[in-house]
């Protein structure tokens, strides 16, 4: 049985601009017992910048199941632990899901902290309709399942949003014109810090608009339109 003040607590965190940390999230990592993060390295750079001081334990893809279940036996014991991912809302792309869905079969108490998401952020960028979307995170290397991926969505309205580095993103792009056709795509890099960048344009005009490109990349693409 939980001890009754027992929290998982799962804490969106900025995804460049530090003054994006709400002032709920500042106070949760306050008061907590243990961060369990995926880089440690970045959770501690926030517990310092609010002046907490919560131990750090590191949780990523690659931690086995025992680790898991020491962090919620931490939240069993009565403490207060708070997730965090590299950036922005965790459960998107990293462990936070597997740790979640056990501390619910644990019967554990488990809260949330919203806040920043490169995600909807992106959306928001990109002045695309964008009613309906679909995420599709960090996308397959080899083509056929990227194509696999995409044949859903050949003749959908959904915005598609992903993940891409700026060695990988002009061929990516090439696949998504050939799966797709013609779309509008915007590339959003370094969200919210100080060399932030959207490049909106066609599909077919990606050798330019991935030019020179470095640093975090978000990319919309515009769902099907018209007849």
């Amino acid at each position: 049985m939980a001890e009754a003040n027992g929290r998982l607590v799962v804490l969106a965190t900025p995804i460049g601009n530090l003054g994006d940390l709400s002032e709920r999230a500042k106070d949760c990592l306050r008061e907590a017992d243990v961060v369990a993060a995926e880089d440690t390295r970045r959770a501690n750079k926030l517990i310092l910048h609010v002046g907490g001081a919560a131990s750090l334990t590191r949780l990523d893809d690659h931690v086995p199941e025992a680790r898991l279940e020491e962090v919620l036996d931490a939240v069993e014991a009565g403490k207060l632990v708070v997730f965090v991912s590299d950036a922005g809302v965790p459960g998107i792309s990293d462990p936070g899901a597997r740790l979640v869905d056990r501390a619910y079969e644990r019967g554990l108490c488990i809260d949330s902290v919203p806040g920043p998401s490169s995600v909807t952020n992106a959306l928001a960028l990109s002045g695309f309709y964008a009613q309906r979307f679909a995420f599709l995170g960090f996308l397959p290397r080899k083509r056929s399942k990227l194509e696999g991926l995409l044949e859903p969505y050949r003749d959908s309205t959904f915005a598609l949003v992903f993940f891409d580095r700026p060695e990988r993103v002009e061929r990516s792009l090439e696949v998504f014109e050939s799966a797709l056709g013609e779309r509008r795509v915007a590339i959003c890099r370094e969200m919210t810090k100080l060399h932030q960048e959207v490049r909106r344009g066609l599909l077919s005009e990606r050798g330019a608009l991935c030019a020179g490109l470095r640093g975090e990349l978000t990319i919309v693409v515009e769902g099907k339109t018209g007849g």
